[in-house]
């Protein structure tokens, strides 16, 4: 698969910001901001992956 890149660019962003999630999740297991960082976490990843498949779909470099 070949990708732009604006694609690597944007992938790179979202991973960051689950990472730093899924850190903050486990340096605070078992409290309310956990839970809420790993949800937080989920909904980054389904958001990451509808922009990458909008990007793919779109970009003439990609496609």
């Amino acid at each position: 698969m070949n990708t732009c890149d604006r694609f690597t660019d944007l992938k790179a962003g979202y991973e960051r910001d689950i990472t730093f999630l899924r850190n903050h999740a486990a340096r605070h297991s078992g409290s309310t901001a956990s839970k809420s960082s790993t949800r937080h976490a989920l909904a980054v990843k389904q958001n990451m992956a509808k922009a990458l498949t909008r990007h793919y779909t779109r970009c003439p470099l990609c496609g």
